[in-house]
């Protein structure tokens, strides 16, 4: 659940939502359905997170969990049922409460849905450090985490030292020399 919400910046509904059938080992995609906005929504992952995927329904089938298509990725062994988004929130929490991360009482500390923020930011860092646009890339970002538009995902970004300094950086190579008044004035 905890890769998932991060590297595919699920919500908790859609985390909640997904079948064994939505797992695309073979092509290494998932299908989101019944999002926020009524939209389906096919997203690859990486090779990584689809181990992890592959080795989470081998241990489901270990313990008697239905392989129907159509019944729950994530499957509640006690009551043999899928998971509650609320139930999803605070076993969440308390992983990350676990890794120190939130106090052990309170509302202090990350959120669930701020992994979706992580992922955004994470992401931007990494096309900046490819030396990609991040500008170019937004309206599939966007669509990846099922906003209508880019205005729904830029809530997401939030300016960290690494993406500051990235953007200034790209800025001095791409932006500065186009405010070069000096050779303007020559011309």
């Amino acid at each position: 659940m905890l890769l998932l919400a991060y590297c595919a910046g699920l919500r908790r509904g859609e985390l909640a939502r997904l079948d064994i059938g939505d797992v695309n080992s073979g092509d290494g995609t998932i299908t989101v359905r019944q999002t926020k906005f009524s939209k389906t929504r096919i997203l690859p992952l990486p090779d990584s997170v689809m181990t992890e995927l592959r080795a989470y329904i081998a241990a489901r089938r270990r313990v008697g969990a239905s392989q129907d298509p159509h019944s729950a990725l994530f499957w509640h062994v006690q009551r043999r049922s899928r998971y509650t988004p609320k139930m999803i929130t605070w076993l969440l929490t308390d992983v990350v409460r676990r890794a120190g991360l939130k106090p052990l009482q309170g509302q202090f500390g990350p959120r669930v849905h701020d992994l979706r923020h992580s992922m955004v930011v994470n992401r931007i860092l990494e096309w900046y450090r490819l030396g990609i646009n991040p500008q170019d890339r937004l309206p599939f970002l966007a669509t990846y985490l099922g906003h209508r538009d880019i205005n729904s995902t830029l809530v997401y970004i939030t300016v960290t030292q690494d993406l500051l300094h990235l953007a200034n950086e790209r800025f001095r190579a791409v932006g500065a020399p186009c405010l070069n008044l000096e050779r303007e004035v020559r011309s």
